[in-house]
């Protein structure tokens, strides 16, 4: 099912296809529709109250984005399941992504630039002292769309932001189907997120763009391993 609340209330300034696609993309994301999951359009339209072409228009938007599929035998989408390779190739573009946003803060770290960095980091060390792994994982995914965001370079910002609905799923997988120990434990991840901010603010691009390099290509192969397959 697909859960709606008053914040998922259509706004007047969306379009019903638009606020669909929201409702569906965050119940992927947050695992309330789960992968091989079937999205039966008919039933979607009925629960959301809408039409049946909103629902299709949303659910063709999905299947562009990679977070749907087509079912076997034609019997509409199901949620896509996340495979490992998958995993290998959203990291690789996230590291280039985030190398680039690295050396350009790095290059220049203004402090009204780093300051919205400064405070996800330090909510993600208080729901880390609060034993709140969930919320720290959501702070890690916020911090790193933060950091594209920083730089003032718009194409770069849309671009990761393109990528973030495949990286909360990773991140939601890494949460719940993963041992979180050794070097994927809560500490660690908080401690590399300081690490990096810490380079940037000093203004040490190269410093800076090998922590992010360290954080992103060696947590993708356990990954990708934990999943199984190819």
């Amino acid at each position: 099912m697909v859960s709606i609340d008053e914040a998922f209330a259509p706004p007047s300034h969306k379009t019903l296809r638009d606020w669909v696609f929201e409702c569906l993309r965050t119940s992927i994301v947050s695992g309330d529709l789960s992968p091989g999951q079937r999205i039966v359009e008919a039933d979607l339209a009925k629960q959301l109250e809408v039409s049946k072409s909103p629902v299709r228009e949303a659910i063709l938007q999905l299947k562009q984005d990679g977070l749907v599929i087509d079912a076997p035998k034609g019997r509409g989408v199901v949620v896509a399941p996340l495979k490992p390779n998958d995993v290998r190739e959203i990291y690789a573009v996230r590291e280039a992504l985030e190398t680039l946003a690295v050396r350009i803060l790095a290059s220049d770290p203004q402090p009204d630039r780093l300051a919205p960095l400064q405070a996800i980091v330090a909510r993600m060390r208080q729901a880390y002292n609060e034993g709140n792994v969930q919320r720290q994982f959501e702070l890690d995914v916020e911090f790193h769309t933060a950091l594209c965001a920083a730089t003032g370079n718009r194409r770069l910002q849309d671009l990761f932001a393109s990528l973030r609905p495949d990286v909360q799923r990773i991140f939601l997988f890494a949460v719940n189907a993963m041992t979180l120990e050794g070097p994927d434990a809560p500490e660690v991840a908080l401690a590399e997120h300081e690490a990096l901010l810490q380079a940037i603010t000093d203004g040490d691009p190269a410093l800076a763009t090998s922590r992010l390099i360290a954080h992103t290509a060696e947590r993708a192969p356990r990954i990708a391993g934990a999943l199984g397959g190819n």
